[in-house]
């Protein structure tokens, strides 16, 4: 029996993507190495993202050669998909795989409590800094039908949350005939008994309607987060970016969101030393980030991707500058979610224990629907399970809590 062993870089739409080439290569009598041992393959399916992706994309290749030089190491994703002939270089990698393809569907997903589902790939925003579009296409959606039959089996597995995601998830729907959009496809999945929970991934501001909005206040099963970047506080910045909003309009919409659903936690992101980028356009990214207090930041530092029209662009930023912007706006984002989160402190919610804490084995961990991370006291049996808790006090980015029923 052949084995093989699974590299994932990047995003949940990766994490998707393998977990449906692994189920391909088991159903075909493949055995899957997970730790230790000398596979007879190497899967590893890279990200472009940054430059740093890059680089960790190549490291992990090299690695796997170096790890066993008789092995056939196999590379996909989306720095196979531009970027083939610098990876066809390194010798020992066997064969490159370009999969610009919508892949075929799950039915479990490989060590993970919550399921992610791709319902959506390929973006058409083509903002300026992002390679993402050049490399994934076009956007394009899985029908409705396909989408409930895969989650629907996923819970029929065990799955009580699954987590949409997508390239460029707001834009599920736009090219399917009849035209769709993620409030339908939340509505058709909310039908599914024994599914507890609905997630979604990141979302571009502009495709939060005021119908997903209502969606997410009457539904029970639509979890209170959202993922939207903002990327940088100043509108000249933006506007180089090619993002299609200004900072007013981001914050409106946060504000006009968290009216309508109280306790929401927002998550974003932010894109630190664009080109040209001042100290007062940096000043103003850390201005809307304390407007919105969001409960997790994800900062990068700019890099230029060969292609985009960023890479174009002069007027860099110094690297030692972007790396101090980096460090000042994590301790603001550390101050936001430590606002945001002392508002729970006492509060009963319900947690999905997704299984033993890192690096703690006397405590389960798991997450409230609006993407709070609680530590628990260890009990045997309750992994997968929806507990009601009572958030006793924080302990970094996480809660401990106490049990409110008897497990």
């Amino acid at each position: 029996m052949k084995s093989i062993k699974f590299f994932t870089l990047g995003c949940k739409a990766n994490q998707y993507d393998t977990q449906s080439i692994r189920e391909r290569f088991l159903s075909r009598g493949f055995r899957e190495i997970e730790n230790g041992g000398q596979p007879d393959y190497f899967l590893v399916n890279t990200c472009t993202v940054t430059s740093g992706a890059d680089q960790k994309s190549r490291n992990i290749i090299r690695r796997c050669i170096q790890a066993n030089p008789k092995a056939g190491v196999i590379v996909t994703g989306c720095l196979a998909e531009k970027d083939w002939q610098s990876l066809a270089n390194i010798k020992g990698i066997g064969l490159i795989v370009k999969k610009n393809f919508f892949p075929e569907g799950i039915s479990r997903f490989s060590g993970h409590t919550r399921a992610f589902l791709k319902i959506q790939d390929g973006c058409s925003n083509f903002c300026a800094y992002c390679k993402v579009a050049l490399v994934r296409g076009r956007e394009r959606s899985k029908n409705l039908k396909g989408v409930f039959k895969e989650a629907k089996e996923l819970v029929a597995c065990g799955y009580k949350e699954i987590v949409l995601t997508g390239i460029c998830l707001g834009a599920y729907g736009r090219g399917l005939s009849p035209k769709k959009d993620l409030a339908d496809a939340i509505e058709v999945l909310e039908k599914i008994e024994g599914l507890a929970r609905i997630r979604l991934s990141s979302i571009e501001a502009g495709d939060v309607s005021l119908k997903l909005i209502r969606r997410m206040r009457s539904s029970k099963k639509l979890c209170r987060h959202l993922h939207i970047p903002i990327q940088s506080g100043e509108d000249a910045i933006l506007k180089r970016m090619n993002r299609k909003y200004t900072s007013q309009k981001y914050q409106d919409l946060i504000v006009r969101i968290r009216s309508t659903l109280p306790g929401i936690a927002i998550t974003t992101d932010c894109l630190v030393g664009f080109p040209s980028e001042t100290e007062e356009n940096f000043m103003n990214t850390v201005k809307l980030v304390k407007q919105i207090h969001p409960l997790k930041v994800h900062i990068f530092p700019y890099s230029s991707r060969p292609g985009t029209e960023a890479s174009k662009l002069s007027a860099l930023v110094n690297p030692a500058l972007i790396r101090a912007r980096c460090l000042r706006l994590k301790r603001v984002a550390k101050e936001c979610r430590e606002r945001f989160m002392q508002k729970f402190i006492g509060k009963k919610v319900s947690v999905l224990i997704e299984g033993g804490a890192k690096g703690d084995p006397g405590f389960l961990e798991g997450l409230t629907d609006n993407y709070l991370k609680v530590k628990l006291p260890f009990k045997s049996g309750l992994t997968n399970k929806i507990v009601r808790v009572k958030l006793k006090r924080m302990d970094g980015d996480s809660f401990m809590g106490e049990y409110v029923d008897k497990y």
